[in-house]
């Protein structure tokens, strides 16, 4: 799946329905795509918030492969230092922010940031392997 999406809230609606479909068509089991699809809505929605490319787009780049999802998500904004992010202490639930790197890096099995402030975007790329369903149990729906 490619999609490129207009950077705005209502773009999120059509990355989780086109993302939803391409999860459920190849299998994958209903927790891995939960955790997918919500590690998958927090990189957009960084994109969105934090990107500064007030005229940009989202591209997503989504594969199902054997026993794993491959996600990448890329905007053209401003950018960041992604190692000033602390990704393994719990963020202050207090604040309206910061939660969304802490949540990829725990929900997908391996995540890569790239990004500079030189203006060149962000590119998350995450990856989420999952337990092959038999042929037989896809069939019977277990």
């Amino acid at each position: 799946m490619r999609l490129r999406l207009p950077l705005r809230r209502s773009s999120a609606r059509r990355l989780r329905t086109s993302f939803s479909a391409l999860l459920d068509a190849n299998g994958v089991p209903a927790k891995a795509a939960g955790e997918v699809l919500l590690a998958t809505d927090e990189a957009f929605t960084n994109a969105f918030m934090h990107s500064g490319d007030v005229a940009g787009e989202v591209r997503v780049h989504a594969e199902v492969r054997d026993s794993h999802v491959l996600v990448e998500v890329r905007d053209g904004g401003c950018g960041f230092d992604p190692r000033a992010v602390d990704v393994t202490s719990t963020p202050d639930p207090r604040l309206a922010h910061g939660r969304g790197l802490f949540l990829i890096h725990h929900l997908m099995d391996e995540v890569e940031v790239s990004s500079r402030l030189a203006g060149d975007g962000t590119v998350v790329r995450m990856v989420k392997r999952f337990p092959r369903r038999s042929p037989r149990a896809a069939a019977s729906g277990a």
